[in-house]
């Protein structure tokens, strides 16, 4: 038994290699609120709100939420992220909207209606100052809505990310678009698992991307594996909780002189699904870019499906969310810090210790699989430790393991959270 534990040992250090990488950065912003933009025709309410035929019966959908905007609100609050999930048609001002404004009570004075721009500047609903603490710091247009209703707040000067096709480009009858590129109507959706799982990234040097480490052809998976059971239980013709996920995209030669295209898909490296617009750049429309924006590569889809796009967003896919996000909120991005191959040492008998370069700004988890040639999600890999401070410095960071009842041979890996 002291050989296989010895075994034990050294094969965890080969798999310790290959490891999740972490994140460093520095805050940059005034705290703010992070507003996603959710549809405002949910299924099973609200018939033909928006236009899209599957409001009011659409019974296979997820109801009265959208899954994606819901997971993305919850990885950004977990990077310490005030989040505001709003209906499209809340703050939508066009003149076919029938909801002409935002409802507030004022004690004694019964409702009155407000500026929908009150989302971006609040003001207390009782006193009537404003709250410069909550003033939107980033709108995220998911695309779960339909492309009619996105929200117009470009001209404001707050940063955009965008996720739905119809709204990247110079289409004038869509009052949400962010002209980030031009021939607004050659923006489309591109479906997977056709379209792929990789992006092809262009700039590797851009802040979001430096770091992210890339495969041989220059490419980063974006798109994870389906769970084994994700769609197991999925009733005869409901919509599937893994694909057809959705990249929004755009011919790349379409791209404003603002634009930088950060990524194309791979199966297509002509259709840019990532890209950025800094402040001072020309956009499609002429005007001079006020705002960071980014057109983000996955669409929650809309009608039609299960709104779960974002949940098969992989462990990296995710970095470059929240990465993307900082950066369009002005925030100085570091380079992506890998962890390096984790120090493995036997104490005794019994116990290994990990040691590994990190940082005080994460928490870690260990997780731990006897089949490393099995699928790459929390059924194969599971939770052997977490919540380990991170500490400053090269091999600061340490995690003891009981190694008495653990199989002949094991595989370990490390990964920041969240």
């Amino acid at each position: 038994m002291k050989y296989l534990k010895h075994r034990f040992v050294w094969v965890s250090a080969l798999a310790l290699a290959f490891t999740i990488t972490s994140q460093v950065q520095t805050m940059g912003l005034t705290n703010g609120t992070i507003c996603i933009i959710t549809r405002m025709g949910q299924d099973l309410t609200w018939v033909h709100e928006d236009g899209d035929r599957n409001d009011g019966w659409d019974y296979k959908g997820p109801g009265q939420t959208t899954p994606g905007d819901v997971a993305m609100g919850e990885l950004l609050a977990d990077f310490g992220y005030s989040i505001r999930v709003t209906i499209s048609r809340e703050v939508f001002a066009g003149a076919s909207n029938n909801y002409t404004g935002i409802e507030f009570y004022y004690p004694g004075e019964g409702h009155t209606i407000a500026n929908p721009l009150a989302y971006l500047h609040p003001t207390n609903s009782v006193s009537g100052e404003a709250d410069t603490n909550f003033d939107v710091a980033l709108i995220i247009q998911s695309g779960s809505g339909a492309g009619n209703y996105s929200v117009p707040m470009r001209q404001y000067g707050v940063p955009i990310m965008c996720g739905e096709h119809q709204a990247l480009s110079d289409r004038p009858t869509k009052p949400g678009s962010i002209f980030m590129y031009k021939n607004g109507s050659q923006s489309s959706d591109a479906y997977g698992p056709a379209a792929g799982q990789y992006m092809k990234v262009l700039a590797p040097n851009h802040p979001i991307m430096q770091g992210i480490p890339l495969d041989a052809e220059g490419r980063v998976k974006v798109i994870r594996d389906a769970y084994p059971e994700e769609n197991a239980h999925i009733p005869t013709d409901g919509y599937k909780n893994w694909g057809p996920y959705d990249y929004p995209v755009q011919w790349a030669t379409n791209a404003a002189p603002a634009t930088t295209v950060l990524g194309v898909l791979d199966t297509n490296t002509n259709r840019s699904c990532f890209a950025v617009a800094d402040v001072g750049g020309l956009l499609s429309n002429g005007e001079a870019n006020t705002a960071r924006l980014v057109h983000f590569f996955v669409c929650e889809g809309g009608s039609g499906d299960s709104r779960r796009c974002f949940n098969a967003l992989s462990d990296l896919g995710r970095v470059i969310f929240v990465r993307a996000a900082k950066w369009a909120m002005g925030e100085t991005l570091t380079p992506y810090q890998p962890l390096g191959i984790i120090k493995v040492a036997q104490l005794n008998a019994t116990q290994i210790q990990l040691a590994w370069t990190g940082t005080a700004t994460k928490n870690y988890k260990i997780l731990g699989t006897a089949n490393i040639l099995g699928p790459n999600n929390y059924l194969n890999w599971q939770t052997v430790a977490q919540d380990i401070p991170g500490v400053d410095g090269v091999d600061a960071t340490t995690a003891k393991l009981d190694i008495s009842a653990g199989p002949q041979y094991a595989y370990l890996r490390v990964m920041p959270v969240p």
